[in-house]
């Protein structure tokens, strides 16, 4: 029995070492688990990048404000018993006031895209914040011309900076996921109903009874910089910017906290593609080559600041006065049209799911500006030629005219011509052109704001809204005659890929012979899928001549 005993001590002892070790992988493997749910974010790709546009729209939110600052100011009284300032009286100093950040958000955008690689997105960001507390600020207790004129320049130098760098730094965000697919998050949605929103925060302030004190006017009018500048502090530098200066594996890093571990292919594509040196303004264009199409696309831009929409609210209070509004104030009138403005751009989005329907949007929504500016403008010309001695009747027609012009307005010509150029131009053309229609579109916007004032006191609201609705007739014509139908676009998405419509020039093969879906791209179509963040990147050393370039690779 001793012996007995004696051979089964280390059969125990081995089965206790057994247990021992099943019972210590099985507490490793439950702590890698724990370890994973606590390295796991609060929220996932999709909230994440929604949050991050949230807090870089708040500069665009301040660049709305910036815009209605004028007409508030404007019809505002400089005395207890003063009566508001008339729009056709405005003399030239109050004009340059209101169409000087125009200008300057023209000049700076040019001078951001130049200087964009030896800064950097995040630093340009933070200074347009810091620049727009300021502007702030003098506005509140700057009691003179040359102190407001000041605010106003560092207001257009904060929203130039906005307007070039945010939509490229959004479209980071979903990058790899289609500009129309089915799970991407509403960012270019939130990104434009920012701007108007900003508006109508300023219009609707000079409704309610604010006190005039200026520390309580820079402290409202600073916090959304303020808030955008914290924001910012904690949100990543740009990917395309890290992968120019060869930061590559941190852009990865960045870009897998806003996409799925699906999306992996495609970002290694977007990765090769940035660590390309961007064109220049000129560059761009001659690389683009077809003029044709081009050409077309940024006067797109133009037409938007001379359909006066733009123009209008720095003015609003004032031409719904002149228009004969009489049923309630002006300043109610136009902080009710900035707001069908602003709910008209997010609803504006189910018309456009499809490129199918851009360019049929694009011509009904300038024939319908052209109709409520035809009656708008007949209602003016005959309020102004009827006999003075006749009594004046309450009309509606201005509200419904000017609510038709601006409904029309956010559906197709707000957002459609950026649409189009980023489905047409190729990636690493999109932001140098992307900055050119900014120039193009914020110095329409100036000769707008800088003639309306002088247009009114010469030939009057009727003609002007005439002219208009010419103008009007005239975009309609260019998109129908200038514009390809869908068929026949150089490069569109093809069908069933999940490539962005601007990548798919430059990415995408079509007579490629190693895919059998001819409707499908390289990063449209692999099947590889990494989990986590890239720790090493290689590039692929043969290729076969039929298939597609690819950058780096997750090993």
């Amino acid at each position: 029995m001793a012996r007995e005993v004696g051979k089964i001590q280390p059969q125990n002892s081995s089965r206790r070492i057994i247990s021992n070790q099943s019972s210590s992988a099985s507490n490793s493997s439950v702590d890698s688990a724990n370890s994973d749910k606590m390295r796991k974010p609060l929220l996932d790709e999709r909230w994440t990048s929604i949050l991050y546009t949230l807090i870089v729209s708040l500069l665009y939110v301040t660049a709305g404000t910036m815009v209605g600052w004028s007409s508030g100011t404007f019809r505002r009284s400089h005395g207890p018993g003063a009566e508001p300032l008339a729009l056709p009286l405005l003399d030239n100093w109050s004009i340059s006031l209101a169409a000087t950040p125009a200008i300057i958000i023209t000049v700076t955008a040019c001078v951001v895209h130049r200087c964009y690689h030896w800064i950097g997105t995040k630093a340009f960001l933070l200074t347009a914040s810091l620049l727009a507390i300021g502007s702030s600020t003098l506005e509140a207790y700057g009691l003179t011309f040359w102190s407001a004129s000041a605010a106003r320049i560092l207001a257009g130098i904060a929203a130039g900076i906005a307007f070039t760098l945010v939509p490229s730094y959004v479209d980071e965000f979903g990058s790899a996921t289609g500009s129309n697919g089915p799970h991407r998050p509403p960012l270019n949605e939130i990104l434009a109903t920012a701007f108007p929103l900003g508006v109508l925060l300023r219009f609707a302030a000079d409704l309610l009874p604010l006190p005039a004190d200026p520390t309580v006017s820079a402290l409202v009018w600073g916090a959304l910089p303020t808030f955008a500048f914290v924001g910012l502090l904690f949100l990543p530098d740009s990917a395309r910017f890290l992968c120019a200066n060869g930061r590559v594996a941190q852009a990865a890093a960045i870009l897998q906290r806003t996409h799925e571990p699906a999306a992996q292919p495609a970002l290694q594509e977007c990765l090769a593609r940035w660590q390309q040196p961007g064109p220049g303004l000129v560059e761009a264009l001659r690389r683009q080559a077809n003029f044709t199409l081009t050409v077309p696309l940024l006067a797109l831009f133009a037409l938007q600041a001379f359909l006066g929409v733009l123009p209008m609210l720095f003015y609003l209070a004032g031409l719904v006065e002149l228009a004969g509004e009489q049923a309630q104030s002006p300043e109610r009138v136009a902080t009710l049209l900035v707001a069908l403005f602003t709910l008209a751009v997010p609803v504006s989005r189910y018309l456009h799911a499809s490129r199918l329907q851009q360019r049929p949007v694009l011509v009904l929504s300038a024939m319908l500006i052209a109709l409520a500016t035809l009656a708008l403008g007949w209602h003016c010309h005959e309020r102004r030629t009827r006999s003075l001695d006749l009594a004046e009747l309450p009309s509606e027609w201005p509200l419904y005219c000017f609510a038709l012009m601006f409904v029309a307005y956010a559906v197709g010509f707000y957002r459609l011509p950026g649409t189009l150029l980023a489905a047409e131009v190729a990636d690493e053309n999109l932001l140098a052109l992307r900055t050119v229609a900014t120039a193009v579109g914020w110095g329409s916007v100036y000769l707008g704001v800088r003639l309306l004032p002088v247009l009114l006191r010469t030939i009057g609201l009727g003609w002007v809204l005439w002219n208009v609705a010419l103008v009007a007739l005239s975009a309609a014509g260019l998109v129908l005659l200038c514009l390809p139908a869908q068929y026949e676009y150089a490069h569109k998405a093809l069908a069933g890929g999940a490539c962005p419509s601007s990548m798919t020039s430059s990415v995408c093969s079509t007579g490629s012979s190693a895919s059998p879906v001819a409707s499908a791209c390289w990063p449209c179509s692999t099947t590889d899928q990494s989990s986590d963040a890239p720790q090493h990147y290689s590039y692929a050393e043969q290729r076969t001549p039929g298939e597609v370039l690819r950058g780096p690779e997750l090993v």
